[in-house]
C-alpha cells in the first residue's frame, strides 16, 4: 500500500486557485451594468476576487454592494470560466463565475448607483452590441451570460488559455 503524504505536504503540492464573482445587472430595456475601474483600461463587470469564508455568489453580492451600494440578490449561475496556471507569469489557475443579479429599472439604477471613489471611474448601462468594452474574455463571457437568460445557451464551463 503506498504510503500517503502528509496533508500539509500534499495540499503544498496541489496548483493554487483564485476564484471571482460577478453579475450580469440589467435594466428593463436589457441593457447591463458595466464598471470602469481606475486600475484597469478596460471595463469590468460588477464583481470581485472570493475571500476567505465565502462562496463566490457571496463574493458577488457583496462586491455589487461595496462597488455600486446596491444590495442586489444573486440569483442562479449563468456562466463558468477556466483559465490554467501559468508559471511564465506566476498566475495561479483562475475559476470565475457569473451570476444574474436580476433587474432593476434604469430610473431607479440611475437614482441609486453609488460608485465606490477608491475603485471605480464611472458606471454605465450598456447594450449587448457594446459589450467588447469588456475586452475580449469579458466581452464573450457576458454574451454567454446573456444567451443564458434568454435561453438561447446552457451554462456550461468554458476554458481559455492563458497568454
Amino acid at each position: 500500500m503506498p504510503r500517503l503524504l502528509p496533508d500539509p505536504a500534499y495540499f503544498a503540492t496541489l496548483p493554487k486557485v483564485i476564484s471571482s464573482g460577478a453579475v450580469i445587472l440589467r435594466d428593463e430595456d436589457d441593457r447591463f451594468v458595466i464598471e470602469k475601474p481606475n486600475y484597469r483600461d478596460h471595463w469590468l463587470l460588477p464583481g470581485g476576487g472570493v475571500d476567505a469564508g465565502e462562496d463566490a455568489r457571496q463574493c458577488a453580492q457583496r462586491e455589487v454592494q461595496e462597488e455600486l451600494g446596491l444590495d442586489v440578490e444573486v440569483g442562479r449561475l449563468l456562466a463558468v470560466d477556466w483559465l490554467p496556471s501559468s508559471p511564465v507569469r506566476s498566475a495561479p489557475m483562475g475559476v470565475h463565475f457569473l451570476f444574474d443579479a436580476g433587474v432593476i429599472p434604469r430610473a431607479q439604477l440611475e437614482a441609486s448607483v453609488v460608485p465606490q471613489a477608491a475603485e471605480l471611474d464611472d458606471w454605465a448601462l450598456i447594450e449587448e452590441s457594446q459589450a467588447d468594452l469588456l475586452g475580449g474574455w469579458g466581452a464573450a463571457r457576458a454574451r454567454r451570460a446573456l444567451a443564458v437568460l434568454r435561453g438561447a445557451a446552457d451554462v456550461d464551463l468554458v476554458a481559455h488559455p492563458r497568454r
